[in-house]
C-alpha cells in the first residue's frame, strides 16, 4: 500500500488510462452538478443573499481597485470579470457561485492525484462536492466563499513543491499563496496550516528549509505587490476594518473554548454527507468505514502525511482564535477541509476497504433529484410565507428607477447612492455599467468624487422608512423626492408592495450642499 501514497508521476504509466477515462466522466458529472445546483439556487432564492454582500461584490469589482476598505480585492476582480460576460441576472451570479466552488473541488482531486489514483482522487472531490459546504453555503459568493478555490489548489501546489521540490513547483506554490492573501486576510491560517504540516513531517521539513523555497516568498509578494502599495497610499483601511470588528466580537478564553467546541461540532456535521458518500460506495464495509473515518480525526498513525494535511489548518484556526479572543463562526472554517476525503480515502485504502465506483452514477442522481425537489419545496414556502428575502422587490426596483432617471433627464445613469442593497441592486440590475457611490462615507468608495458626481448627476434610491437616508440625500442633491410603489412576483404569488423614495440630481445641475453638510444634516446610523 505504500506505493499509494508516492508522487503521481511515478505511477503515470500504470493509471494513464484509468485517468483519462476517469477525468472524462468526473467532467461529466461535475458538469451536471454545476447546472443542477445553478438551477436549485434559483428555485431556492427569489432574491441574492439577504446581507447585499453579493450586490457589494459586483459594485467594488466594476470600479477595479486594488483593494477595498474591508477586504482585499480578488473575489471582487472574479465578479466584475464574470460579468464582463454573462448577463446580469441573479441565475447568472448563482452560475458563479457554483463555478467558484466546483473549482476549488477540481482542486481537491488535483490534491487527492498527489497521493491516490485517479479514480479514488475523483471520488475525493464528488465527498466533498455534495457536502453543504461545497452547496448551499457557497452560492453566497463573498470574501469567505472565494476561498473554497483558492484554499485547495494552494494546498495542491504546497504538496507539489514538497514532493518535487523543484523551482517551478516553488514558484507556482508562492503564487498560490499570495492569491489566497488577495481573496481574504484569514488565508493566513492556511499558510500557518500548511507550515505546521511541513514541520511536522521530517521529509517535508527539509524541503521546506531548502533555498528554492525562497522563491515562493518572492512569487508571493509579487502577487501581493499591488495591494501592498495600495494599504499603504490609503492608510492601511482593510486593517482598520479587521481591528474593529476583532474588538466588537472579542471573547474571554473560557467563551472562545466553549465557542471551539461547538465549532468542532458543527464542522462535522457539515461533513457528514460527505461521510456518508463514501460509506455508500464502501458497501459491506461501510461499518468498519465509518469506525475508521471518526478515528482519523484524532488518530495521526492512521496517515500521518495526511492527517497534518487535513488537520493543520483546523489547529491553526483555533491556536489563532484563542490568541485573539475571537468568535469562531463556522463559516470562516468550511474551507479548511480541502484534504479530508483524501485523508480519508487513504486510511480506507490502507486498511484494504475497496470502493465501489459502479455505485456513484446512482448515487449522484439520487442526490440531485432530491436537491430539486427540496429546493423547489422550500422555494415555494419561502413565497407563501412571504419570507424577508423573497418579498424583496430589487429587480422591480432597479427597472422602476431607470424609468424614473429616464423621464427625470436626458442623459444615462451613472452614479447611484442612498441605502447600500436597494442602490447596488440598480446598479447591479442595470443595463451599462453603473457606479455605486457612499454619500455618507465617501473614502468607502474613492473611486467616484464628488466632483464626478456633480458632473454625472446621481439618483438616490431611499427606503420609506428610513428617514436618515432620505435627508442626506434632500440634504446633497437640494431636489424633492420622489415616491415610487413596486411589488415582485414569485412562484405566481403576488408578495406586498414596498415604498421607495427618489432623489433625481441631474447631470451638470448645482447639487444641494457638499459631502460634509450632508453627513451632519444626516442623523448618525445607530
Amino acid at each position: 500500500m505504500a506505493e499509494i501514497f508516492l508522487p503521481s508521476y511515478f505511477r503515470a504509466g500504470r493509471d494513464s488510462a484509468d485517468a483519462e477515462t476517469g477525468t472524462a466522466r468526473l467532467a461529466v458529472l461535475l458538469a451536471v452538478h454545476g447546472i443542477v445546483w445553478t438551477i436549485a439556487s434559483a428555485l431556492y432564492r427569489s432574491n441574492l443573499d439577504w446581507a447585499g454582500d453579493m450586490l457589494e461584490n459586483y459594485t467594488w469589482g466594476i470600479a477595479w481597485q486594488a483593494g477595498y476598505h474591508k477586504h482585499p480585492p480578488l473575489f471582487a476582480w472574479m465578479t466584475a470579470a464574470w460579468f464582463t460576460v454573462f448577463p446580469h441576472t441573479d441565475v447568472a451570479y448563482f452560475a458563479l457561485s457554483v463555478a467558484n466552488a466546483l473549482l476549488g473541488v477540481c482542486g481537491v482531486v488535483a490534491l487527492a492525484h498527489r497521493f491516490l489514483p485517479a479514480r479514488e482522487a475523483a471520488v475525493a472531490g464528488l465527498a466533498l462536492a455534495v457536502s453543504p459546504i461545497y452547496t448551499t453555503l457557497a452560492i453566497k459568493f463573498n470574501a469567505n466563499t472565494v476561498l473554497l478555490s483558492l484554499w485547495p489548489w494552494t494546498a495542491y501546489f504546497f504538496v507539489r513543491y514538497i514532493q518535487t521540490g523543484t523551482r517551478k513547483a516553488a514558484l507556482a506554490m508562492g503564487a498560490a499563496a499570495g492569491l489566497a492573501m488577495l481573496g481574504k486576510y484569514f488565508s493566513v491560517a492556511l499558510l500557518v496550516g500548511l507550515l505546521l504540516a511541513g514541520w511536522a513531517r521530517p521529509a517535508w521539513r527539509a524541503r521546506l528549509l531548502q533555498p528554492q523555497a525562497l522563491l515562493a516568498v518572492m512569487a508571493g509578494a509579487i502577487v501581493l505587490w499591488p495591494h501592498m502599495r495600495w494599504l499603504v497610499d490609503h492608510g492601511m483601511p482593510t486593517f482598520a476594518y479587521a481591528r474593529d470588528r476583532m474588538h466588537e466580537i472579542a471573547r474571554p478564553l473560557p467563551a472562545v473554548a466553549a465557542d471551539m467546541a461547538v465549532y468542532g461540532l458543527v464542522q462535522v456535521a457539515y461533513l457528514l454527507p460527505s461521510m456518508a458518500f463514501v460509506l455508500l460506495l464502501a458497501g459491506h464495509a461501510r461499518g468498519r468505514a465509518a469506525k475508521l473515518m471518526l478515528h482519523g480525526y484524532v488518530r495521526r498513525s492512521l496517515q500521518r502525511d495526511l492527517w497534518w494535511l487535513a488537520m493543520g489548518t483546523f489547529l491553526a484556526i483555533c491556536a489563532l482564535a484563542m490568541v485573539t479572543r475571537t468568535h469562531l463562526s463556522s463559516l470562516w472554517g468550511n474551507t479548511q477541509w480541502f484534504a479530508i476525503t483524501v485523508f480519508w480515502l487513504a486510511v480506507l485504502a490502507n486498511a484494504g476497504v475497496r470502493l465501489d465506483m459502479r455505485r456513484i452514477p446512482v448515487v449522484m442522481a439520487v442526490y440531485w433529484a432530491l436537491t430539486l425537489a427540496l429546493s423547489a419545496g422550500g422555494g415555494y414556502l419561502k413565497a407563501v410565507h412571504h419570507d424577508r428575502l423573497a418579498m424583496e422587490p430589487r429587480q422591480a426596483l432597479a427597472r422602476a428607477a431607470h424609468d424614473a432617471w429616464d423621464r427625470g433627464t436626458a442623459q444615462p445613469l451613472r452614479i447611484v447612492a442612498g441605502n447600500d442593497k436597494e442602490a447596488r441592486a440598480v446598479s447591479f440590475y442595470a443595463r451599462e455599467r453603473i457606479h455605486y457611490w457612499d454619500v455618507l462615507d465617501p473614502a468607502a468608495t474613492p473611486w467616484v468624487t464628488e466632483a464626478d458626481v456633480r458632473r454625472e448627476g446621481v439618483l438616490f434610491v431611499c427606503r420609506d422608512d428610513d428617514a436618515h437616508c432620505q435627508r442626506a440625500a434632500s440634504s446633497f442633491s437640494g431636489e424633492e423626492p420622489m415616491t415610487i410603489t413596486v411589488h415582485k412576483t414569485t412562484w405566481g404569488i403576488r408578495m406586498p408592495e414596498r415604498h421607495y423614495v427618489l432623489f433625481l440630481l441631474p447631470p451638470g445641475k448645482p447639487a444641494g450642499a457638499d459631502v460634509t453638510t450632508a453627513r451632519m444634516t444626516a442623523p448618525v446610523a445607530p
